[in-house]
């Protein structure tokens, strides 16, 4: 009896803590080998010194568009937060310029990808590339996403939307991984 209370006493305490963890957006395999020293304002102002690089980054969709290879998004970098809701956030108080572009090879929902939707994308840096972005050439810093998580805020925090229970947020979301980055499996 005494080893029952203590098994079940044991699963309500792992039960308890793995509700107050972060979630997991990606699968492990996927966060494999991202940098998490990644300093954004670094590869803004030099985007080709981080080639190769693995990253995570958090942003809000600025202008999205269907291209022959995928979905380009040029996007606003924005800090991921943990508390009180975990994804990216605007906090308004920065200056400089946050701007960066992405392609993700693969296809993804419209509904997605209207502007001020919120993202965290892991990718690897391929550089600057020269795009239009709101109708005029930029370079822009550049990577290739291999994952996607879009939350459809419409340009809202996430934290503003309802807490209903242990973290529940009716908001909704979706990753999306490109098949043609994933490893191969036997």
């Amino acid at each position: 009896m005494m080893n029952a209370m203590r098994t079940a006493l044991g699963i309500f305490c792992w039960l308890m803590l793995e509700a107050c963890a972060p979630p997991q957006l990606f699968q492990p395999h996927i966060m494999q080998d991202v940098d998490t020293q990644f300093d954004f304002n670094v590869w803004r102002e030099a985007p080709s010194t981080s080639k190769g690089r693995k990253v995570q980054l958090g942003g809000r969709i600025v202008e999205a568009e269907p291209t022959d290879t995928g979905v380009l998004i040029i996007a606003e970098q924005l800090p991921i937060v943990e508390h009180p809701a975990y994804g990216p956030t605007d906090q308004r108080r920065r200056r400089g310029v946050f701007e960066f572009a992405f392609l993700y090879p693969g296809k993804i929902e419209s509904s997605a990808l209207e502007a001020g939707n919120r993202f965290i994308v892991i990718g690897m840096i391929q550089g600057a590339k020269t795009m239009m972005v709101g109708g005029a050439r930029k370079s822009e810093p550049y990577l290739v996403a291999r994952c996607v998580h879009i939350w459809k805020t419409q340009d809202r925090e996430i934290s503003d939307f309802p807490t209903i229970g242990a973290d529940y947020y009716p908001l909704e979301e979706n990753t999306y991984c490109a098949a043609s980055l994933e490893p191969e499996t036997r």
